[in-house]
């Protein structure tokens, strides 16, 4: 689904395997990012997606991670093998991945999986810019569900919109890294800023408005993310 020009949601609720997070496909100089990329579970749906919005995969050189967790980057390796698609993520989530921590990564905490182990070939460090035709993307060290989480600060189309990952609306728990004093400063750094539209790492394919509002009701509700009941996403039960 396009968002905005050169931005398409391809992965995430009602687009793929439920236990993809959000995934972003961004149009760039002569290639194309995807930002996170979903489980092996996933995987085949989101190239399909892909190649709907009138996109071959392998032209996608890039993935962005906000986190190292399964349902983010979990299909890395798979990318990684097919189409030699290089890995980015912030150092301090990088050792997890490229190990196969199946606790760290939350594959076996919340779903049942083991990790497979795949090389981080970049870093994403806080203030990295890229810039594209009508597109610049800002990366922002937004610690807090994990200590290696970021999230992306993106202009387009004359507009300000937040990609969080699970740094909005995560949740928490130390077996995954999170960190609370981190968090609450995250939280206060992202209202700290306009944004016109937001979108995180758990929603169907749409900007959210009034997003500036919407992020401060998020931090003032902090004390939800504690909540111990992470759903085991590989059984099937009713809330």
């Amino acid at each position: 689904m396009k968002l905005l020009n050169g931005i398409w949601q391809v992965g995430g609720p009602s687009l793929t395997h439920f236990f993809d997070a959000t995934v972003y496909l961004v149009k760039g100089k002569d290639e194309y990012i995807l930002i996170d990329c979903g489980t092996p579970e996933g995987y085949e749906q989101i190239k399909e997606n892909i190649r709907k919005a009138g996109v071959d995969p392998a032209r996608i050189t890039k993935i962005f991670g906000t986190h190292g967790h399964y349902d983010h980057v979990g299909a890395a390796y798979l990318w990684k093998e097919e189409f030699g698609t290089r890995l980015y993520l912030h150092e301090l989530d990088r050792e997890q991945v490229e190990k196969g921590d199946a606790e760290k990564t939350s594959a076996s905490l919340l779903y049942g999986k083991d990790f497979t182990p795949c090389a981080v070939d970049g870093l994403l460090q806080e203030g990295d810019r890229y810039e594209a035709d009508g597109l610049l993307l800002e990366v922002l060290y937004t610690p807090g569900h994990t200590m290696g989480s970021v999230s992306f600060d993106v202009t387009a189309d004359g507009y300000r919109l937040l990609i969080a990952g699970d740094a909005v609306w995560g949740g928490f728990s130390e077996k995954i890294g999170s960190d609370e004093a981190a968090w609450r400063q995250t939280l206060q750094k992202i209202t700290a800023r306009h944004y016109d539209f937001y979108t995180f790492g758990h929603v169907n394919p749409q900007l959210i408005a009034d997003a500036d509002a919407r992020l401060r009701e998020a931090q003032m509700a902090f004390a939800n993310y504690y909540n111990p009941w992470f759903k085991t996403f590989y059984e099937t039960y009713r809330y």
